[in-house]
């Protein structure tokens, strides 16, 4: 009995037992998960502070607004920055502005340094190292090898590039190294193989020459020796405040700690002695201040000023209320920005010589930009700041001037200085581009003497001992000022300059690079009038000798549309009545009688007569070439879609023409596109050549102005699968409908390599939408080329093509006027629905202007357009 209470007892006790286990168990688990979750929520506060931060701009970095992402653009001026430092302890200085931050070296690979007349950018950079003994010795040591010294206390700052730090205990890996070094105090003894890194900087610098100023100005100038002395390099550096990134190491100027309360985590002081000085080096005096302290960036947070495409400026903006562009569009423009007038092949015959200008504001939704004109004109000054009228004009009729082209934070190198003895040596090229004629080295050092002089007159002596001739002539792009370009030179000046008195970096590296012609780009076998326009432009300014400006008035600028008006454009169907020729007039969409299919024999005109084409001969004799291309043939022959016409040459069978109807419901609906084909002799291993036949016009990403077609299917560009050349199943008649379909699309803004990832996004949308509206201008403007210039065996086509769609293409721009966006004027024949985007006021003011040339050049055929001739002044831009 007494073991059966034992025994329940001894049960009751069991079960209360592992009842207290489980219940000490799960508390455990508990505590456990609460601390998780405290560690968790540590964590996610640590990653909120950090994504809340990481968003920041540096000066020029172009945004939008996040509340209106398709909405005009803004660049970034200027940036205040606050950040928070963390030092080796783990003790905080909270919102220290950025200004006051020093680097830790004073130069780091990727600088660009200035060395008297040569620009350079820092490749290495060897550290030199003073050591401090237990027994108060010093030695100096240039680190050309990192395993020289051997760390003995512990990383502090992880991924840093900088081994040896202040107070840090190292030992010599050989001893005898150290009898090398230089001694401060002391001398060397083999016993002392450990010590104290007391001080760290640069020792030496190995550089990569880059440029010359003196070579600029056409005077030989011998590269310097690449390792150097960093006493005699000067750091190029603009906004160095706003590049400072989380992680990044600094140091403080020595001063702040007597200027400064901080604000720690930790009662300790910041700059108490690190722990591993020993007994003997604090009994000489060695205390924490002798160690320039490493920071580490914990925190940033910033604010920005930005200036907006429409010329207003916006000061300390969050930057989290912003959103970085990553793609402009060809037709962005920015307050202060030199722009030129564009050229194509229709202006060939337009008298006048090419505007210069300049960018006072921009309306981005409406594509329109307010410019001061400037001309050029002899024996007056250049005066940008001169009052004038300002002319509104169409984003699309400007081009950024790349002679006059600078971004902020751009390396410009100053032309030689103007002074009097140098008038008389230097002529004046087109806008201001000085070349020197057998200027005497002496008298060159007498001008940069009196630069050096000119400029003292505007500085305190303070900075006299820190100038150098040279170092006023290269810089830094930091703004844009009254109508000038602001610089901070190596010196440390800055000054306002105009964009004639600089020139690039990259264009002295590659003046190829950077095309002096003010035209657009134009292929010489296409026009050769806009090429000898070009030569005649270029001798008149040559003539003119000084490059001087005049501000021309606006109503003087107008483009001449007299010989455009009503009664002069019913001439033209007048004498074709009188005439026996008939008069066409614009009928349905019946398919004419133009063959989509012939083999003629003239190919006198076709871009692959010479050099490629020579290869003929021996193709011809190959049977299976013969073959292939007979098949080719034959398949055009049969499966052509009505919108495309081929001709094929009878004693040139390697070579092809075909034409192109744009698609409805893209911005190239109605207009023509040309392509010259050529069949290499190892076709079909080998994909066709393809040539388009441009104008000089640019209206898609993937046809050049030099007549290059960019396909997958013609090894032309990147892809994989049915995207490339098969030569077992693909065709010609393939490489045709991929034009048609892929090249020629909708939206072809997206054809261009990674904008597709933008479709959908206010960006990409916007910046399509833009580039359709370009590229219906430029469609006009092919129309208008072709017209002059069919090519051979098309002419019928032409003819036939404008009489029954020129009706068709007036009504679509009449559409356009009254605000139907560009590829919706028309679905099936029937005009779109109100609901899409109304195109900007910029593309109806270029789209005025070609209108009466659409309506002349069609009358000019025999086509009756007399029920349009009422509305050709009636749109803006027209008169």
């Amino acid at each position: 009995m007494d073991m059966l209470d034992i025994d329940s007892e001894s049960e009751t006790y069991t079960d209360t037992s592992d009842s207290e286990d489980q219940e000490d168990t799960e508390s455990a688990y508990r505590r456990h998960a609460q601390s998780i979750l405290s560690s968790l929520d540590e964590s996610i506060g640590k990653i909120d502070d950090f994504l809340a931060f990481e968003r920041s701009y540096v000066h020029g970095d172009i945004v939008c607004s996040i509340a209106d992402p398709s909405g005009q653009l803004g660049r970034v001026m200027d940036v205040d920055m606050i950040v928070d430092l963390e030092t080796i302890s783990g003790e905080l200085i909270k919102d220290m502005n950025s200004k006051k931050l020093l680097r830790v070296r004073s130069f780091a690979p990727g600088d660009y340094v200035v060395h008297g007349s040569w620009l350079g950018r820092v490749e290495r950079v060897v550290d030199l190292v003073t050591i401090l003994f237990d027994d108060g010795a010093q030695c100096e040591i240039l680190m050309k090898d990192t395993e020289i010294l051997t760390p003995l206390s512990p990383d502090i700052f992880e991924d840093t590039p900088y081994p040896n730090y202040p107070g840090q205990r190292v030992r010599f890996n050989v001893p005898t190294i150290s009898k090398s070094a230089r001694w401060l105090c002391g001398s060397w003894k083999v016993s002392r193989d450990e010590g104290t890194v007391y001080h760290v900087e640069v020792g030496s610098v190995h550089v990569k020459w880059i440029a010359s100023v003196m070579n600029a100005w056409g005077i030989h100038s011998s590269t310097p020796p690449h390792y150097q002395d960093p006493t005699n390099l000067t750091l190029l550096s603009c906004f160095a405040c706003a590049n400072w990134q989380l992680g990044d190491c600094c140091k403080l100027p020595v001063d702040y700690f007597h200027d400064t309360q901080m604000t720690t985590e930790k009662s300790a002081p910041l700059n108490a002695a690190p722990n591993n000085l020993t007994k003997m080096q604090k009994e000489l005096g060695v205390n924490g201040q002798d160690f320039k302290q490493m920071y580490v960036i914990a925190k940033t947070k910033s604010k920005v000023d930005v200036l907006w495409q429409n010329g207003e400026h916006s000061f300390g903006i969050d930057p989290q209320t912003l959103f970085p562009v990553n793609n402009l569009g060809d037709h962005d423009f920015w307050p202060e920005q030199f722009v030129l007038e564009k050229i194509t092949s229709e202006d060939v015959h337009v008298p006048g010589i090419q505007r210069l200008g300049i960018v006072k504001n921009v309306d981005a939704h409406e594509r329109t930009v307010n410019v001061k004109w400037i001309a050029p004109e002899v024996k007056q000054a250049v005066d940008f700041r001169c009052a004038s009228s300002v002319e509104m004009v169409s984003a699309y009729e400007l081009v950024e001037n790349p002679d006059m082209s600078f971004c902020i934070g751009d390396i410009v190198f100053r032309h030689i200085p103007c002074f009097d003895y140098m008038e008389n040596n230097l002529e004046v090229h087109s806008f201001g581009q000085r070349q020197r004629h057998n200027l005497p080295e002496q008298a060159l050092n007498s001008t940069l003497a009196g630069a050096d002089a000119l400029q003292k007159k505007h500085i305190g002596e303070t900075h006299e001992e820190y100038f150098q001739g040279y170092l006023s002539c290269i810089g830094n792009v930091i703004g844009y000022k009254d109508e000038g370009i602001q610089v901070r030179w190596a010196s440390g000046i800055i000054s306002k300059v105009r964009p004639i008195e600089i020139f690039g970096l990259d264009r002295l590296l590659d003046p190829a690079s950077t095309s002096s012609s003010l035209e657009e780009s134009v292929p010489p076998d296409v026009s050769k009038e806009i090429a000898e326009q070009e030569k005649q432009l270029l001798h008149k300014k040559e003539k003119k000798g000084d490059a001087k400006y005049e501000i021309l008035k606006t109503e003087e600028l107008q483009l001449d549309l007299e010989d455009l008006d009503p009664v002069s454009l019913k001439r033209p169907v007048e004498e074709a009545k009188q005439s026996e020729q008939p008069t066409f007039l614009p009928g349905n969409d019946i398919p004419g009688n133009f063959k989509q299919f012939d083999i003629v024999d003239d190919y006198s005109d076709h871009h692959f007569l010479n050099g490629i084409g020579s290869g003929f001969v021996s193709s011809q004799g190959t049977r299976g070439w013969l073959k292939k291309i007979q098949k080719e043939w034959s398949i055009l022959k049969q499966d052509l879609p009505d919108s495309i016409y081929v001709r094929v040459y009878e004693e040139r069978m390697d070579l092809l023409r075909a034409s192109i109807v744009g698609a409805p419901g893209t911005p190239y609906h109605d207009g023509l596109f040309f392509f010259d084909i050529f069949f290499p002799p190892d076709y079909p291993h080998e994909p066709p050549l393809v040539h388009y036949r441009s104008g000089g016009l640019r209206l898609n990403p993937n046809l050049y102005e030099s007549g290059k077609v960019c396909l997958s299917l013609l090894k032309t560009w990147m892809g994989t699968g049915t995207e490339v050349w098969n030569p077992e199943s693909s065709t010609i008649l393939q490489v045709l409908l991929s034009i048609q379909a892929l090249v020629l699309n909708e939206k072809p803004y997206f054809n261009e390599a990674g904008y597709d990832k933008q479709m959908g996004r206010a960006e990409g949308e916007k910046n399509s939408i833009t580039y359709n509206e370009n590229a219906y201008i430029l469609s006009c403007k092919s129309m208008l080329y072709l017209l002059q210039k069919p090519p051979k065996h098309f002419e019928a086509l032409l003819e036939e093509h404008f009489t029954r769609r020129s009706h068709h293409i007036l009504v679509a721009c009449k559409a356009y006027f009254d605000g139907a966006q560009v590829g919706h004027a028309y679905k099936c024949g029937k005009v779109a629905d109100e609901g899409h985007k109304h195109c900007s006021h910029g593309f109806k003011i270029m789209l005025a202007k070609l209108y009466p040339k659409l309506v002349a050049a069609f009358m000019e055929r025999g086509i009756d357009c007399s029920q349009f001739l009422d509305k050709v002044d009636q749109y803006p831009g027209t008169n």
